[in-house]
C-alpha cells in the first residue's frame, strides 16, 4: 500500500544501488501505476522502474525454475523503429 517512491527509497536505505518494481498481479499485461512523487517531499537517488505484473513475473519464474537468487537482466531501450510512445507499450513487453 505505500507509494512507488517509498519502496524505491527502503530499497536505496537498504544499501540498493537500483530497484526494479513489479506489480503483484500476475496476469497484469497492461495497467500502469503513477510513477510521480507522494505527498511526502522526499526523493530516491537511485534508478527505479516499474515492470507489468506479468513481466515481473516471467522474470520471478525464470528465476525460480532455474534455482538461481539473481540475475542480470538487460532491459532494452527501443527494439522496434516504432516510437515508444506510439506503440503505447514499454519495449520489454514484446520480449
Amino acid at each position: 500500500g505505500c507509494s512507488f517512491l517509498s519502496k524505491t527509497r527502503v530499497i536505496q536505505e537498504h544499501g540498493g544501488r537500483a530497484v526494479i518494481i513489479a506489480d503483484n498481479a500476475y496476469d497484469n499485461d497492461s495497467f500502469y501505476i503513477e510513477m510521480i512523487q507522494d505527498s511526502s517531499r522526499h526523493t530516491a537517488d537511485i534508478p527505479a522502474l516499474f515492470l507489468l505484473g506479468r513481466d515481473g513475473y516471467m522474470i520471478r519464474r525464470s528465476l525460480e525454475q532455474h534455482g538461481l537468487p539473481w540475475a542480470v537482466i538487460s532491459i532494452p531501450v527501443n527494439v522496434t523503429s516504432i516510437p515508444t510512445y506510439e506503440m503505447m507499450q514499454p519495449p520489454w513487453t514484446f520480449w
